[in-house]
């Protein structure tokens, strides 16, 4: 029986499983919906990510005796989820631990091997966090959209619907996002009234918005990033860098210098934050080093090897990389 890895890459949006020899090799792949289980009830969450496994298990092609399972996950933990994942991996043959640890943990191994550095995420959900030896060291928000998620996708699509709202009423501005929000709902424009006196644009956009699960809201970011030369969506852009950048000020340590790593659906369209970024490390004394982060899954593969004492170096995560793209131009 072949000994493998599983590696799981968890966010709001989607859930990618991928399973691995012990050099790194992809044996097979799945994807399911969003399993970050504080926007989806734990019975959703745990289906999604079973699913998955069950779908790279079943790409593997060959009974396989998994040493860990690794999950990079968004969101808090849910004793519920995880009692039926642990079972349903257990039943694909899984024989060591269940391992969980943030999303964002992941994001520095997706494109460095180096055991320092930063991650600035900005997706559904938005944080910064400061890893140092490998290890999460610090986190500013991530705490959700409750709690935080300032600048998220979430964020921007939340206040994009306020801005229609309010434009509507004619309390804001107008603004671009008025034709494109309720047109992504299929609500035409018209100076019809409806029930309760409201323009029936927005009575209609009231109840779609409350038909909707609230994470959901992060659909409209696109959106903003498309109109982005709108004066209301520049003006959430400008406030979405902002609050990144404050959160990297807050974990930076200028006695640790280390590659910056930019991830999350959003975060490639926030155009001044790279060079901000690269301003506050120069006025530390230090050559900033700023990209973009590669694929999650990589990140995710690199955790778990590491967790089986597998020293993975830039060559070998050059490997990885190669072997999961090479898989996935396969599917």
């Amino acid at each position: 029986m072949k000994t493998a890895l599983l590696a799981i890459d968890v966010g709001g949006s989607t859930s990618r499983a991928t399973l691995v020899d012990m050099a790194g090799n992809c044996l097979g792949q799945g994807k399911n919906r969003g399993g970050n289980p504080g926007s989806n009830p734990p019975d959703q969450a745990a289906a999604a990510i079973i699913a998955a496994s069950q779908a790279a298990a079943a790409e593997a092609g060959e009974p396989l005796d998994i040493k860990v399972a690794l999950l990079a996950i968004a969101g808090p933990r849910n004793a519920e989820m995880q009692r039926r994942v642990e079972e349903a991996f257990r039943a694909l043959g899984l024989s060591g631990s269940l391992v969980l640890t943030g999303d964002t943990h992941a994001m520095l191994p997706s494109v460095t091997a180096a055991a320092d550095g930063y991650c600035i995420f900005c997706g559904t959900g938005s944080g910064a966090v400061r890893i140092h030896n490998g290890d999460v060291a610090a986190v500013v928000d991530a705490a959700g959209y409750l709690l935080g998620d300032l600048g998220s996708g979430f964020w921007l699509g939340q206040h994009a619907a306020i801005a229609v709202t309010a434009a509507l009423e004619g309390r804001g501005p107008k603004t671009a996002l008025t034709e494109a929000v309720l047109g992504s709902l299929d609500i035409p424009m018209s100076d019809d009234r409806a029930f309760d006196g409201r323009p029936r644009p927005l009575r209609l956009f009231i109840d779609a918005i409350y038909k909707m699960r609230p994470i959901e809201l992060a659909k409209f970011a696109p959106l903003v990033v498309a109109h982005r030369e709108d004066s209301v969506a520049g003006e959430l852009l400008a406030q979405s860098e902002q609050y990144l950048l404050d959160n990297f000020r807050l974990v930076y340590d200028p006695g640790m210098p280390g590659p910056v790593v930019l991830g999350g659906s959003v975060a490639a369209h926030l155009t001044g934050l790279p060079a901000a970024i690269a301003a506050v490390i120069r006025a530390a004394g230090h050559e900033p080093d700023v990209r973009l982060a590669g694929d999650p899954t990589v990140g995710a593969v690199v955790l778990a090897l590491r967790h089986q004492g597998v020293t993975v170096d830039e060559a070998m995560l050059a490997r990885i990389a190669a072997s999961i793209r090479d898989r996935s131009l396969r599917a």
